[in-house]
């Protein structure tokens, strides 16, 4: 964000007071179309283990939808993580904290722990993230459904009408009263066994299944 560490721990004390606010009262002013919500709803009622895939930049109406399940989630150890963990925490998401460089081993694991203990369990995983490429799946999200024995959920998300960042991610914040759409697609069931090259190609296959879902989307969504 290119914010000093002041502007950091400021708009992280504002993020953790009203961020999830924010986020609800957006999402309740939008004409909301969601598709496939009856399927992922019947999974869960059936105690099926869900990881929600979010791409980094479309998240925003994602994190409306699914914060009711009280998903968990894994959030950077940077500075820029205070706010999206602020926000995810006024979400009723259960975060914790690490990346690729610092402490991820330690928060994955401790995630998975938790969501062992859990009835239903949930987890939400921004695929492309923290540094991109944009909409390239990284390995975290599948192998997170493998430990679980679950299925991923593509999730796509497009508005009329969005502010959108500079960043590699673009990451889009839906205008209120936007027009928007939110697809559920076809749950993805990961074989637990794979490893190696089996495992890569199946890597390869679900992140090019849910970047077509989001692709068939915004391609839709410009006849609105």
């Amino acid at each position: 964000m290119g914010l000093d560490r002041k502007n950091q721990v400021r708009i992280s004390r504002i993020a953790r007071r009203i961020g999830g606010n924010v986020v609800n009262l957006i999402g309740k002013t939008l004409r909301l179309e969601v598709r496939g919500w009856t399927r992922i709803q019947h999974l869960a009622k059936n105690g099926s283990p869900l990881v929600f895939q979010f791409w980094h930049g479309d998240m925003f109406i994602a994190w409306y939808l699914t914060s009711p399940l009280k998903p968990a989630a894994i959030v950077s150890q940077a500075r820029d993580g205070d706010i999206a963990s602020a926000v995810l925490e006024g979400l009723n998401y259960v975060t914790f904290r690490g990346s690729s460089t610092r402490g991820g081993r330690r928060a994955y694991q401790g995630m998975i722990r938790y969501l062992r203990k859990q009835d239903i369990k949930i987890s939400a995983f921004a695929s492309d993230g923290p540094q991109g490429p944009r909409r390239e799946m990284k390995p975290g999200t599948y192998v997170a459904a493998q430990h679980l024995d679950g299925y991923i959920i593509p999730t796509a998300t497009v508005s009329k009408w969005a502010l959108r960042a500079r960043g590699w991610d673009k990451f889009a914040i839906p205008l209120p009263f936007s027009k928007a759409i939110a697809s559920f697609g076809d749950p993805i069931k990961v074989d637990p066994k794979l490893r190696g090259k089996d495992l890569d190609e199946a890597l390869r296959s679900a992140s090019q299944l849910c970047k077509k879902h989001q692709e068939d989307l915004d391609n839709s969504f410009n006849w609105y």
